[in-house]
């Protein structure tokens, strides 16, 4: 079942790195999404509502509902400022959202510690950039060739083109 190219893709990494290997990769991954926990529990504004002192097997979903409380600024408007410093954007969550203000980084084995250092380095400035001026932070991104979409339009039934004839 599925996109046979994937699978078919997934089965040549996971042949190609054996089984010492794949428990290697599945290792690295869970020690760098724990490392990542330890790191951004720190800062100012973010939660874990679910995993608080406790290790991680798979991602943690975080929350900003601190932040938000505090600032205003919103999961989204730190995930388009997160772009201006080289970062993509991270995974918010599926609708609807359990946590609040929530964002999933998923630090899979290809991380390395300085990256996992980068990124939570990123997100404390990010996050010190909305407690001193919120507005930064809300009106990013400010260095992408692609600025704030306006999404608006997607929750008016009548400005939607869902057909090939509209």
């Amino acid at each position: 079942l599925g996109n046979l190219q994937v699978v078919l893709r997934a089965y040549a990494w996971v042949m190609s790195l054996g089984a010492e290997g794949l428990r290697t990769v599945a290792e690295t991954a869970v020690l760098n999404n724990n490392y990542l926990a330890h790191k951004l529990k720190r800062v100012r504004g973010i939660s874990i509502p679910y995993a608080e002192g406790k290790f991680r097997l798979q991602e943690v979903r975080y929350s900003w509902k601190d932040l938000e409380a505090e600032t205003g600024v919103t999961t989204e408007d730190i995930c388009r400022r997160i772009v201006d410093y080289g970062l993509n954007n991270y995974f918010t969550s599926h609708a609807p959202w359990i946590v609040p203000e929530p964002f999933t980084p998923e630090p899979a084995e290809s991380y390395s510690k300085e990256d996992l250092d980068e990124y939570a380095e990123i997100i404390e400035r990010v996050s010190e950039e909305a407690y001193t001026n919120p507005e930064l932070v809300k009106s990013a991104p400010h260095r992408s060739s692609i600025a704030q979409m306006d999404e608006t339009v997607l929750h008016d039934p009548s400005r939607v083109i869902t057909t090939w004839r509209a």
